[in-house]
């Protein structure tokens, strides 16, 4: 063999043992079973309602309080109770000087009796001039001015038995009386005060209406609704309690603290819960559902925060935006994005990708 054939030889040989290993590398590229699924920890998802309590001072009051005065003027020369007297319905409460009262009240007597008389005088005499004219001894005009002055008199009878009335109301109104079963809560005026017409005398707060009254900030009102439960228990005596729903709101703060009132009606309260007494209300407020997760589960991707969720028919993970509504050093709370029952990862979740093959841990117990 020639050494240029011999050099043809050796190249062939090389090219069929490159050629070989060519294939058998593919071969073995081909029958390379895939990575195995990477191990993930995740932690099911249960969606609660964030809630938040809060507390506040106040004090009971009655629903219905009645500022109580005279429906005429005149010096107080008596009154019968005091604060924290226990009054019933037609109770004199107090009374006025009814001198000049009494004075009108027979000033208007006489004058009924004056106009009776006239009354008496006239009508007789209207019967007769009648008559008279009926037979033909009398004139028309003679029995007008008769007929005139029988009904000026029982007009002005009228007027006197209407003042008289009034008079006698008036002598009655000296006389203040309860208008309502209850208890005095505050005085306005003492004896030897001279009072006007509607001032105020007494406060009676009826007892069959409590209420507790708290002042509220800006931010806990707002979150207050009719339906809402308040516990309401004595402050010297927590174990004495009582449940109550929002009443009414003030819609106006008070310009001095800022705070707004709530009335808060009681339901069935105890007798140790007196008008006047301290009291704390105790409140628990249902938020927005929530899911709370690891801080480590977070994946911060671009300007969304995001996670890994693991869809148990792969397994393989899919990330799902969410947003936080607060986030703690070890943990976060998502209010949107996860649903009850989902499988979030916990660890590694930057070394995931997109539709990658996961292995839950009690698939490797399994196997």
């Amino acid at each position: 063999m020639s050494k240029t054939a011999f050099s043809r030889f050796i190249a062939a040989a090389l090219s069929t043992a490159l050629m070989a290993n060519l294939v058998a590398a593919c071969s073995k590229e081909e029958t390379a079973p895939p990575p195995a699924p990477r191990m993930v920890r995740v932690v099911k998802i249960e969606m609660n309602p964030l809630g938040s309590s809060g507390q506040a001072s106040g004090k009971i009051q009655s629903r219905y309080n009645a500022n109580v005065g005279f429906l005429v003027s005149g010096r107080l020369v008596e009154r019968l109770v005091d604060v924290g007297t226990e009054v019933k319905k037609g109770d004199v409460i107090a009374r006025l000087d009814s001198t000049d009262y009494k004075n009108k009240m027979n000033a208007a007597q006489a004058e009924v009796n004056a106009a009776q008389a006239a009354v008496a005088q006239a009508a007789p005499q209207e019967q007769r001039i009648g008559k008279l004219l009926k037979q033909g001894f009398s004139t028309q005009a003679n029995y007008d001015v008769t007929l005139r002055a029988l009904n000026t008199a029982q007009a002005s009878l009228q007027q006197a038995q209407a003042n008289l009335r009034l008079a006698q109301d008036q002598l009655a109104y000296t006389e203040l009386k309860a208008n309502a079963d209850g208890v005095i809560s505050e005085t306005g005026a003492d004896p030897g005060q001279v009072v006007n017409a509607g001032q105020m005398i007494v406060v009676i707060s009826q007892l069959g209406a409590r209420e507790a009254v708290f002042a509220v900030g800006e931010q806990a009102v707002a979150k207050l609704t009719p339906d809402i439960v308040i516990h309401v228990s004595l402050q010297s005596t927590p174990s004495v309690m009582a449940e109550g729903q929002v009443r009414e709101i003030s819609p106006t703060a008070d310009p001095i603290t800022g705070t707004y009132t709530v009335k808060v009606a009681l339901k069935d309260p105890p007798e140790a819960m007196r008008l006047g007494a301290l009291v704390i209300g105790k409140v628990q407020l249902q938020g927005q559902m929530v899911a709370i997760i690891p801080s480590s589960a977070l994946l911060q991707s671009g300007d969304q925060p995001a996670v890994w969720v693991v869809d148990p028919s792969g397994p393989a993970v899919h990330k799902v935006s969410v947003k936080m509504l607060r986030f703690d050093e070890d943990r976060v709370i998502i209010s949107e994005g996860l649903k009850q029952g989902d499988l979030v990862v916990t660890k590694g979740v930057n070394l995931l990708a997109e539709g990658q093959k996961v292995a839950l841990p009690e698939q490797a117990a399994a196997q």
